[in-house]
């Protein structure tokens, strides 16, 4: 379960919110609305 490294809350996967742009999925804590990582969408959408 990832941790934010803000607020110190931690969620499950599911519960992060994603904004998916191109090929790029960015998470963010859904508590802080801090950035928790960025990561290539592997099916390129």
């Amino acid at each position: 379960m990832p941790k934010c490294t803000t607020c110190g809350t931690t969620h499950d996967v599911d519960s992060l919110v994603r904004h998916e742009r191109g090929n790029l999925l960015r998470v963010h804590c859904p508590d802080c609305e801090s950035p928790m990582g960025q990561y290539r969408n592997p099916s390129g959408r």
